[in-house]
């Protein structure tokens, strides 16, 4: 009887470990599982708080300039401070502006103002310009500028930014308005071609601008919204 009682005494001890065993392999599978979904929210949160700092909104339709053979060679994208936040200095030295066309990225194609030989002619560029706020935007005079100073420098992708203001400054402040000039320069994008714009000022999140190219491109050119 004493040998019996030993045994039934072991068979219980192992089928208590195996129960402890179950139940510690149970509490690791829930733990990881709340970690991972704890990770998952905590960047959700991360990204929501990213876009929600950003200094700048885009405000309104991005533009694509369509060539007559059906490509887009240049987007506009039109910009404001975010609500609430304190005015950027959008001047070429403290601020950058990368491009993601298809598969060529440029981690900055904001240059400072610079020098360059069209045919005959000295002109020169300007990254930033200034336009009173009762002055029409002649959009075909400032792509021409950008295409040409691209051209002089090889045919590399350039940004332009013409800010709407009565200050004649580089500072983007509130309740004022800026135009973002991306020249794709010999990366000219067709149908389904994804483009990416990322603003970065000098402080806060980057606007970060993502478009595809849709299937259907006006035959005449022109300008033409991406929405």
């Amino acid at each position: 009887m004493r040998s019996r009682k030993g045994i039934v005494g072991i068979e219980a001890a192992i089928v208590m470990i195996a129960f402890v065993i179950v139940a510690a392999a149970l509490a690791f599978v829930a733990l990881n599982m709340g970690l991972t979904a704890t990770q998952k929210t905590k960047e959700a949160v991360s990204s929501s708080l990213g876009e929600a700092g950003s200094a700048l909104m885009v405000d309104g339709d991005v533009v694509a300039n369509v060539t007559k053979t059906k490509t887009v060679d240049a987007i506009v994208i039109p910009i404001r401070p975010s609500s609430g936040k304190y005015p950027i200095d959008l001047d070429p030295d403290r601020a950058a502006i990368s491009l993601l066309v298809s598969d060529n990225y440029y981690p900055d194609v904001y240059l400072s103002s610079f020098n360059y030989t069209s045919g005959n002619t000295t002109a020169t560029f300007k990254a930033i310009e200034t336009v009173n706020t009762t002055t029409s935007i002649d959009l075909t005079t400032y792509l021409s500028d950008v295409k040409a100073a691209s051209a002089a420098k090889g045919g590399s992708p350039l940004a332009k930014v013409i800010i709407v203001s009565n200050d004649k400054d580089t500072v983007l402040e509130y309740g004022e308005k800026a135009l973002v000039i991306v020249y794709l320069g010999n990366n000219a994008a067709g149908p389904y071609d994804y483009i990416k714009v990322e603003i970065k000022p000098p402080e806060g999140a980057p606007l970060v601008v993502e478009r595809v190219v849709p299937p259907s491109l006006p035959a005449e050119g022109g300008l033409f919204s991406l929405g």
